[in-house]
C-alpha cells in the first residue's frame, strides 16, 4: 500500500497516518532500486508502490554524495546554490505525476506546479538538498486532501494560489530593482557618469534604497519566505488543522533567512558607512513604524557635507598685518 487511509481531512495532516506508517519503505527502497535497475520494466512498478513523500525524501538523500562529488570533480562548490531554484519545482512534479499515474484528482496539485515553475523561472532571473523537500511537504498533504475530498477547485484553492503568484511576481520585482541599481552603480564607477533615472546620492551611497527598497531592506528575502509560508497554511486550511507537521519545512526555512540575512547585513554595514542608519529607518523584512527610507533628505545631507567640505577647502587665508 503505497497511500495512507484517511477518513477525515485532518487525517491528511497527521503525521502518525499520514508518514509513520510509510517509513520502513525507506529501508527497503534502495534494495527495490537496484532490482528496478536490472529491469526496466518494473521502474513504474516500484515508482507507484512507493509513498510518493518517501521516494521524494529518498531523492533527497540521494542527492547530497552527488553533489558532493560533482562539486569536488569541478571544484566547483556552488552547486547546490544552482540547484535551489529547480528542486522545488521538481519535487510538486513528482507529486503531480505520481497522482496523475495513480488516477488521483490533480486540479490542485497542477496549480501547485505552475506556481513552482513560476517562482523558478523568477529566481533564475535574478542550502540544503533535504530543506528544498521539506518545504514543498505540504504539497504532500495538499495530494492527499485532493484524493479524500476530490480534485474540485475550491475557493480557498483560488485564494492561495493568487496570494502565491502575487508573492512571486512581488519577489521578481525585487530582484529587478535591485540588479538595475547593481548594473547602474556598476557604469557609474566606470565612466564617472549619473545613468538616466538615478540619482548620484542614491549611487554613491553604494546600496538601493528606493522602490521596494524603500520598505524593507529585503523585500525580496521577505517574499520567499512568504511564498513558502504560504504553501504551508494552504495545508492546514485545507485539513482544517490549526498546524501539521510540514510546518518542519517552512520554519526550517524561514530560520536559514534569519541566519543568512544577518550575516549579510554585518557585511553591509562594515561596507556602507550610511547602512547603519538604513537599519534605524527601515524594517528588516516588514516596514515600520516610520514607514520608509527617507532618500531626499539623506541625500541633502550628503551634498550640504560635501558642500561644506569644499567650502573650507577654498576659503582664502588670512592676510599678515604689515
Amino acid at each position: 500500500m503505497a497511500l495512507p487511509v484517511v477518513h477525515a481531512l485532518a487525517d491528511c495532516a497527521d503525521f502518525s497516518k499520514t508518514v509513520g506508517p510509510f517509513v520502513p519503505q525507506l529501508r527497503s527502497f534502495s534494495q527495490l532500486l537496484l532490482q528496478a535497475w536490472a529491469e526496466p520494466q518494473r521502474a513504474k512498478d516500484l515508482y507507484l508502490l512507493t509513498n510518493p513523500l518517501i521516494s521524494a525524501f529518498a531523492f533527497s538523500l540521494f542527492l547530497a554524495p552527488v553533489i558532493l562529488l560533482v562539486s569536488e570533480v569541478n571544484k566547483n562548490y556552488s552547486q547546490v546554490d544552482r540547484m535551489w531554484s529547480i528542486l522545488p519545482t521538481v519535487y510538486n512534479a513528482h507529486y503531480a505525476l505520481w497522482a496523475r499515474l495513480r488516477g488521483v484528482p490533480t486540479q490542485r496539485l497542477d496549480t501547485l506546479l505552475v506556481f513552482s515553475a513560476l517562482w523558478t523561472v523568477g529566481y533564475f532571473q535574478a542550502k540544503c538538498r533535504v530543506l528544498l523537500f521539506l518545504i514543498t511537504a505540504p504539497t504532500y498533504v495538499l495530494f492527499l486532501a485532493s484524493k479524500r475530498a476530490g480534485g474540485d477547485s475550491t475557493l480557498v484553492d483560488m485564494i492561495f494560489s493568487r496570494v502565491l503568484t502575487g508573492l512571486v511576481l512581488f519577489e521578481w520585482f525585487a530582484d529587478q530593482q535591485q540588479w538595475r541599481f547593481q548594473q547602474a552603480k556598476k557604469e557609474y564607477l566606470r565612466t564617472a557618469k549619473v545613468p538616466p533615472r538615478f540619482e548620484q546620492g542614491d549611487l554613491d551611497r553604494g546600496f538601493v534604497v528606493t522602490g521596494l527598497w524603500s520598505w524593507s531592506r529585503h523585500p525580496n528575502f521577505a517574499a520567499e519566505q512568504a511564498i513558502w509560508f504560504t504553501l504551508y497554511q494552504w495545508s492546514c486550511v485545507v485539513t482544517g488543522t490549526l498546524y501539521n507537521w510540514t510546518i518542519v519545512g517552512a520554519l526550517s526555512y524561514v530560520i536559514l533567512f534569519q541566519a543568512s540575512t544577518w550575516f549579510t547585513e554585518l557585511i553591509s554595514s562594515e561596507k556602507y558607512p550610511e547602512y547603519a542608519e538604513y537599519q534605524q529607518q527601515v524594517g528588516m523584512f516588514l516596514p515600520t513604524i516610520s514607514l520608509r527610507f527617507s532618500r531626499s533628505s539623506n541625500n541633502q545631507k550628503r551634498e550640504n557635507t560635501a558642500k561644506a567640505t569644499v567650502d573650507t577647502t577654498k576659503k582664502p587665508a588670512k592676510r599678515r598685518s604689515s
